[in-house]
């Protein structure tokens, strides 16, 4: 049976499915979009295109966009290209680079995106996380599918090839391809690893490959495991979708830390170090009030309820809607200030007590929707008290507000 035939009884059902390639230009790239573009038509694909993400990382970036455009150009397939800015910011160049190539996977508009990773990539991710002390999850590498934040799966349908297999494919049909001369750079750990470690170990260890594709089949099953009792563990704690410190206090030790790892994780707030899970627990475990700084934001403990706080957080006004009859307001929505007062039926009282009363968190009360008249005097807190008959509602601050 040749490449394609394998490649082909290998993929899910893709019929009516709109494909995307993730495409540097690379031989594994190029490849996988060669054998797509063979296959479409038998998969029965709504449509195949590509996309190229533009890093500006190396002075040959221009021309690999460029010949991304022709092969594409050549072989009847739409090119989406995108340009980004890689700002490492505390983070590794490879790592950096990476996130900003997923935030443009994350705004593409398909089903599918399909990406070039084979059998040796999997085992060098294996190492990479054994040396750097990577768990669970890291050591269980790359999933054959899993689904994107923008409701798409991300695929990975070379994973059962190895990397000599693409390199007769792409022989075999004359297939060109760039070269990235980073990858020659030994300083680098996972090109020292595939250029000196792994070939040694192949050397004494003939069956070390496959051996260690075998663990990590092992490896991603226990996770798939340990997600079932994370998930289960998360309904647990969260209730009406807040973090609940005396239902996480509830779990055993290692438990605990699980749960904080998913906080981070479902509240966009990065991947948090080992030890910085391990120091917050102890924190969470005896105070009534902490802080947990992540990679993107913050974890806030208020009043027994384990707030995320992201840095980019901003909200969009558009968002709040009147409930009732607002037609005698005129004025504006805009976020509360430390000087704003309240008309009640016993005078005026200041916004920010009023949200404390709320049980809304100080870090988010300048931030608050509230609705002022021309007067400047508010009228109504999002999701709270109004001084008219309409209340204004606000969704997207319901889960600051602590029970």
């Amino acid at each position: 049976m040749d490449l394609l035939a394998k490649f082909a009884k290998s993929l899910p059902d893709l019929r009516g499915k709109r494909v995307c390639v993730g495409l540097s230009g690379g031989v594994d790239s190029v490849v996988l979009l060669h054998l797509l573009t063979r296959a479409r038509e038998s998969c029965g694909l709504a449509e195949l295109f590509a996309v190229h993400v533009h890093h500006g990382l190396s002075d040959l970036a221009d021309d690999w966009w460029a010949f991304c455009e022709r092969i594409c150009a050549d072989w009847g397939v739409r090119l989406v290209a995108e340009r980004v800015s890689v700002q490492t910011k505390g983070k590794g160049l490879e790592s950096a680079a990476r996130l900003a190539r997923y935030a443009v996977y994350e705004r593409l508009d398909c089903d599918v995106l399909a990406l070039a990773h084979h059998r040796d990539d999997q085992v060098e991710t294996f190492w990479l996380a054994a040396l750097r002390g990577g768990g669970l999850r890291a050591l269980a590498a790359m999933p054959e599918s899993r689904a994107l934040d923008n409701g798409a799966v991300l695929l990975r349908p070379l994973l059962n090839f190895g990397r000599q297999d693409l390199l007769n494919y792409a022989a075999e049909f004359g297939l060109d391809f760039v070269h990235d001369p980073s990858n020659d750079d030994g300083r680098l750990l996972r090109n020292w690893l595939r250029g000196k470690l792994l070939p040694e170990l192949v050397f004494r260890l003939p069956e070390s490959g496959k051996q260690v594709l075998s663990a990590v089949e092992s490896l991603q099953d226990e996770l798939a495991v340990l997600d079932e009792i994370v998930a289960a563990d998360w309904d647990f704690v969260c209730v009406n979708g807040q973090f609940l410190r005396e239902r996480w206090l509830a779990l055993s030790a290692a438990r605990r830390r699980q749960m904080l790892v998913q906080f981070a994780r479902v509240h966009g707030l990065g991947v948090p170090r080992k030890q910085s899970v391990w120091d917050f627990t102890r924190v969470l475990s005896e105070a009534e009030s902490a802080t947990w700084g992540l990679p993107r934001g913050k974890a806030i403990l208020y009043r027994g309820v384990l707030f995320a706080w992201r840095q980019d957080f901003a909200l969009d006004f558009s968002g709040c809607v009147w409930i009732g009859d607002a037609s005698e307001f005129s004025g504006c929505i805009r976020a509360a200030r430390r000087d704003d007062v309240m008309l009640m039926k016993s005078g005026r009282k200041s916004v920010f007590q009023v949200l404390q009363e709320m049980g809304v968190p100080p870090f988010v009360r300048e931030f608050w929707a509230v609705a002022v008249d021309e007067q400047g005097v508010c009228m109504a807190v999002a999701n709270g008290r109004s001084a008219i008959e309409a209340k204004l509602h606000c969704e997207a601050l319901l889960i600051f507000q602590a029970a």
